[in-house]
């Protein structure tokens, strides 16, 4: 079944829907039987498999049916590595949705540092080391600016000394340790291996977006690949890193300027600005994945509801007729070498913190109250 076919597509989840917003859910032959929605915390990650999670499908505007920028990587290694790519205001939510450690969420990958990129760093190191994220810093790779000030490093050393307040007040009660951000900036103009350990590989490329150091990254791991465009207009960099084939490109996609001027009350100039200086239409997106041709597309950072989703499908399947998938909060994707298959979490809206396996022991010390406060509290039997 391809995306131009004329059966009507899945409805939204947050008006009800339960399944994956295409028309090609499964391409290739699993390997095993999936459910028909992932149920976290029922459903092994295998070896060798790529699990890809959207945290956050939206906008610079966060609403409670899109959080902010943000894509979650599992893989089926012994280390059941989680890597987390951008991290937009309300992704750390859909992460608890999911029922995976917060320990683990440790290695986060910045495209670019638009604040709907970036937003939830703050929560993540803050206050997810109060609630488990106790065993050491986070690492944050990302690129350098065309000016100091502009790249990663200055901005985590920022982010730092934004919560000085807040690592102060935690003083003795949590691992210091955990309040660290240990930052690896690197040259966005150039495509580069960035990481490579327990087997898996990401490499970053120069896209084109607003002003120079934006990138987007590509993830390898036992013979399987995801890309990842951030927020970009088509570019060839991506093209080029992908030319040796790719299981799951996810590419941005704005809609036209005419739905999105409608949507979100810009005026028709402003849209059209928008969309044709930093961001990629749907029959841009489709000339991309036709030159890709990945296994399995992905549709992102696209202001969704039910009258915009037909527009964009239309015309993206104008000049392309591959499986594509428009993702939205909580669509995820198995890779396995069989298959690729598009779902959506069922949702925990109040999972409470599951600290995971904690591999540094930390013992709290009390700190002595500052000596006013013996005046000024109120007596309690």
């Amino acid at each position: 079944m391809t995306n131009n076919e004329p059966n009507p597509l899945p409805v939204p989840a947050f008006t009800g829907g339960t399944k994956a917003i295409t028309r090609t859910p499964i391409v290739g032959t699993p390997s095993r039987e999936y459910a028909e929605m992932f149920i976290p915390g029922e459903e092994e990650l295998e070896y060798g498999e790529i699990r890809v999670t959207v945290l956050g499908s939206g906008n610079p505007w966060p609403t409670r049916a899109q959080a902010s920028a943000s894509i979650l990587v599992e893989v089926g290694n012994p280390e059941r590595d989680i890597f987390i790519f951008d991290i937009g205001t309300g992704a750390i939510a859909n992460y608890a949705s999911l029922k995976l450690p917060v320990n683990a969420l440790n290695k986060v990958f910045i495209s670019h540092l638009h604040a709907d990129h970036m937003g939830d760093l703050i929560t993540l190191s803050g206050s997810l080391s109060k609630v488990g994220r106790a065993d050491g810093p986070i690492y944050v790779w990302g690129p350098g600016g065309t000016e100091s000030h502009l790249g990663t490093k200055h901005f985590c050393e920022s982010i730092e000394e934004a919560l000085a307040w807040n690592n102060a007040a935690d003083k003795g009660a949590i691992n210091p340790d955990s309040q660290r951000i240990v930052s690896s900036e690197f040259d966005f103009r150039n495509t580069q291996v960035i990481y490579e350990e327990n087997g898996v590989k990401v490499t970053s490329f120069p896209v084109v977006h607003c002003i120079s150091g934006a990138v987007g990254y590509r993830v390898d791991f036992a013979g399987l690949s995801f890309c990842f465009s951030g927020d970009a207009r088509p570019s060839w960099p991506l093209v080029r890193v992908c030319e040796d084939g790719v299981d799951l490109l996810i590419h941005e996609c704005f809609p036209p300027a005419k739905a999105l001027a409608a949507a979100s009350g810009l005026s028709i100039e402003r849209a059209t600005m928008a969309l044709n200086a930093a961001h990629t239409s749907p029959k841009a997106a489709g000339k991309v994945f036709g030159m890709v041709k990945p296994r399995m597309a992905g549709l992102w950072h696209t202001l969704l509801s039910p009258q915009i989703i037909p527009m964009i499908f239309e015309e993206l399947s104008s000049v392309y007729k591959g499986p594509v998938v428009q993702t939205q909060d909580l669509t995820v994707f198995n890779i396995t070498k069989e298959a690729v298959v598009a779902r959506q979490v069922k949702q925990f809206d109040q999972w409470p913190p599951i600290p995971g396996k904690q591999r540094v022991i930390y013992t709290p010390v009390v700190e002595e109250p500052p000596e006013w406060w013996a005046d000024e509290l109120i007596p309690l039997d």
